[in-house]
């Protein structure tokens, strides 16, 4: 069975820690000097652009969920 991008541990792969991450890597990026400076900019800016959807993708998982309202006939497992 072939794990897909979507299928990530949720302890390993926590969104915030790897928004974190990624904005280290774009401030590498920054100073390569193996790279030149066209590239050096262009992978800033794919490391910043990936750590803003994660970052957005964290605030999304912590909002509170939506509790669902109970109807006043659910009183048991047989209630009608």
């Amino acid at each position: 069975m072939r794990a897909l991008r979507t299928q990530l541990d949720i302890f390993e792969h926590d969104p915030a820690r790897l928004a974190k991450a990624n904005r280290v890597a774009a401030e590498t990026a920054l100073i390569d000097v193996q790279f030149t400076a066209t590239e050096r900019q262009e992978r800033h800016d794919y490391y910043l652009g990936e750590a803003l959807r994660l970052e957005a993708l964290a605030r999304q998982c912590h909002r509170a969920p939506v509790r669902r309202r109970r109807t006043a006939t659910q009183t048991g497992a047989t209630a009608r």
